[in-house]
């Protein structure tokens, strides 16, 4: 990390109510190629560890979100989320097809807390992003729709010995525009074949998604690890002739020394 960003999150960190951590580790990851692929790729690589959290920002390993406005159990964020390119000489489905690029979304979403707050170790509460899209293979960008993809999340934290347990349970909703789910499952007449028919996607459903993460901190040290299930049954692309099967598993840990 470079030093001057270090510095920025450390001034960060002396605002009131706020809690920062900071580490480095390793992480191993199993990721589909895209939801409804057979086919999945692993990502061993060194990771940097970033935990922040305060009344108006939240950092942490699967999320960034800013806080815009909040009023009693409602509050409206900017949400981040993405997607790993995809080489298509590695799936069979797509072979000889364009690459995927990496996609980035990025948008509001529309907060309301069960119990508890964005501070809380203890909350449930339901969040309803809606982003913009992007695709990117860092010298050019195309916009790619939009997603809406409302989840509800319970998040427990609590002391074991000398261990601090977090975890956090969510289930949601899957959705996004034509252009979007066009982009993941669509196939130009030029990439058909006999095996590979010409198909145009639609917007709308999207599957159900459900995942569970936790993390255990002891001493100078944290493990962690997640698991997401989909299932893509009656999505609106679900005839693709990308789609492989209607269930998919993405899973992954990380061995991080906290500084």
């Amino acid at each position: 990390m470079k030093p001057i960003y270090l510095l920025c999150l450390l001034l960060l960190a002396t605002v009131s109510h706020a809690e920062l951590e900071t580490g480095l580790g390793i992480t191993a990851v199993k990721v589909p190629h895209y939801l409804g692929s057979d086919e999945s790729e692993v990502y061993v690589l060194p990771v940097p560890y970033i935990r922040y959290q305060s009344e108006t920002l939240n950092i942490d390993r699967n999320f960034i979100q800013q806080k815009l406005f909040q009023r009693g159990n409602w509050s409206i964020e900017i949400s981040l989320s993405g997607a790993v390119p995809v080489d298509n000489e590695k799936s069979s489905a797509r072979r000889g097809m364009d690459d995927l690029d990496f996609i980035g979304e990025m948008g509001p979403a529309l907060q309301y807390h069960f119990s508890g707050d964005r501070l809380s170790n203890n909350a449930l509460y339901l969040s309803m992003p809606i982003r913009g899209a992007i695709s990117t293979d860092f010298s050019q960008a195309s916009y790619r729709g939009y997603s809406f993809n409302p989840r509800l999340f319970w998040r427990k934290a609590y002391q074991y010995d000398d261990m601090l347990v977090r975890s956090q349970v969510s289930a949601g909703i899957r959705s996004a525009s034509s252009h979007m789910h066009d982009y993941i499952y669509g196939v130009d007449a030029r990439f058909s074949n006999d095996k590979r028919e010409q198909y145009s996607a639609i917007g709308g459903y999207g599957g159900l998604t459900a995942s569970y993460n936790a993390s255990v901190l002891f001493d100078d040290y944290m493990l962690a690890g997640f698991i997401r299930y989909a299932n893509i049954s009656g999505a609106s692309f679900e005839d693709s002739p990308l789609v492989r099967q209607s269930s998919s598993y993405l899973f992954g840990g990380a061995w991080i020394h906290l500084f």
